[in-house]
């Protein structure tokens, strides 16, 4: 204890933690007693106490530290999860360690003085009694006693920014801000203070929100999530701070997680929409479970494929969605029970024909499928030729079933929207990318619909495939 105290080594223990966890609650967990407890920490003198007290690395969460090393890092996280302790805690290691000027942006100043600043998680309550920085509100300042400061700015004055030059900023909750988010386009021609070996830096705090500008702020290619060069996304749950939460507050994010609205403000996930998009109003359930295990009780299972013409740079990938489907306890109007489709496993790839093919053979066989499903428009019986080929290589025999597009993608999806909305298809685990392309599917732009296509193909085969809708 003595020695990762006065080395400040919490860094290098934190490494090994579950980005849920603390070196603070790792050592209650492993001391396991009250005793033990009394024996680890018993031994620390009055000052040491106090050190540790003030040592914010010691009661971090790991998912709540920022790397050490980014242009741009925004942590993206649902309420409750800490976002404000984790923004001041940067800010009192920066000004620890900076030689240059720091920013503070918030949604207004009363956020910037209220929250940032005063805040029960803010930097004054979070600072050491030896390094508590002096705030002059008159000034829109706050000074460390090593002579380091920071300037404050609200958002909703965005033209205020053109003057600064920092060397390292604080924004907090810029999903709320004014005038279209006008005040991240000034924050690169604020930060620019700083070396090649010590680059400018700026850590984001907020709960997420669908807006253009922080999906053109983080990603080089928003369709693949493919983050821009130094920028780095942290996520998390406010269940990750259920220990710091009233019991009732738990209790209704838990009950919240499920729905789209939950996904967005408790589990802190991103979640752009668009206007028009068919699936907007669908209700997905969530199943956390062992999909492998869940799978054995639907009373279907099949691997749906929407093939790609080519494997090369920037195209399409090959849509594999694994799906299943059980009938409910309740029935329709013509007295036929209601069947729920619930998807499995998320396989697309870019890959040539062989290489897809493989995979959906595999898929088949590991998840013990009655049929694979394969959109044959283009490439037509080659494609059925090719399946089969590549299975009988492998020594495997598969139901191949041809699906061939005969009308527009929103009419394919409307039914499966309806579905949807009903609340009938659920997610057993996550799909980030087959999630973000069902958030934005409008059936008009043909390309990055890759996985909805193979989604949409295989409720089809288990939902509609006998009923009224021909594809």
């Amino acid at each position: 204890m003595r020695s990762l105290l006065s080395k400040g080594a919490w860094g290098k223990f934190a490494e090994r933690l579950a980005p849920h966890e603390s070196p603070a609650s790792r050592m209650v967990q492993t001391a396991g007693s009250r005793a033990q407890l009394a024996k680890l920490f018993g031994g620390l003198d009055d000052k040491e106490v106090e050190l540790l007290v003030y040592d914010l690395d010691f009661w971090a969460r790991r998912e709540q530290s920022p790397p050490d090393k980014f242009s741009t890092c925004f942590v993206m996280a649902g309420r409750g999860f800490g976002k404000t302790w984790c923004g001041a805690r940067w800010v009192i290691k920066k000004a620890w360690q900076a030689k240059s000027v720091g920013a503070l942006i918030g949604p207004t100043a009363a956020d910037v003085r209220d929250t940032m600043i005063r805040g029960a998680s803010g930097i004054l309550a979070l600072s050491p009694p030896w390094f508590t920085p002096k705030y002059e509100p008159s000034k829109r300042r706050v000074t460390w006693p090593n002579g380091v400061y920071a300037i404050c700015y609200s958002a909703d004055k965005p033209d205020r920014l053109r003057g600064p030059n920092a060397g390292w900023g604080w924004g907090d909750e810029p999903a709320s801000w004014k005038h279209d988010m006008a005040a991240v386009d000034q924050l690169p021609l604020v930060l620019r203070i700083g070396s090649r070996e010590d680059p400018p830096q700026l850590l984001l705090t907020g709960t997420p929100r669908p807006l253009k500008k922080i999906e053109e702020l983080l990603f080089a290619n928003a369709e693949t999530q493919e983050l821009k060069p130094g920028v780095v996304l942290r996520t998390g749950s406010s269940l990750s701070n259920f220990a710091n939460l009233a019991p009732s507050a738990v209790a209704n994010m838990r009950a919240l997680a499920n729905t789209r609205w939950g996904q967005q403000e408790v589990l802190g996930r991103l979640l752009f929409d668009v206007p028009g998009a068919i699936f907007g109003s669908a209700k997905w359930g969530r199943v956390e479970a062992d999909a492998h295990e869940y799978a054995q009780q639907l009373d279907r299972r099949i691997v749906s494929v929407d093939p790609s013409p080519t494997s090369e740079t920037g195209s399409d990938e090959t849509g594999i969605i694994v799906q299943g489907c059980k009938s409910s306890a309740l029935f329709g109007a013509d007295g036929v029970p209601l069947k729920r489709v619930s998807v499995l496993a998320d396989l697309s790839r870019r890959a040539s024909p062989r290489e897809w093919a493989t995979t959906a053979i595999r898929a088949y066989l590991e998840w013990g499928c009655d049929a694979l499903v394969v959109e044959v428009n283009t490439g037509g019986e080659m494609v059925e030729t090719l399946i089969s080929t590549v299975a009988g290589e492998m020594g495997v025999s598969v139901n191949v079933k041809p699906v061939r597009a005969t009308s527009a993608k929103s009419k394919r999806a409307e039914p499966v929207s309806a579905l949807a909305e009903a609340g009938r298809v659920e997610f057993v685990g996550t799909f980030p990318k087959l999630e973000a392309q069902l958030s934005k599917f409008t059936g008009i732009n043909g390309r990055r619909d890759d996985r909805a296509d193979a989604f949409c193909w295989g409720v089809h085969d288990l939902v509609f495939v006998e009923q009224f809708f021909a594809v």
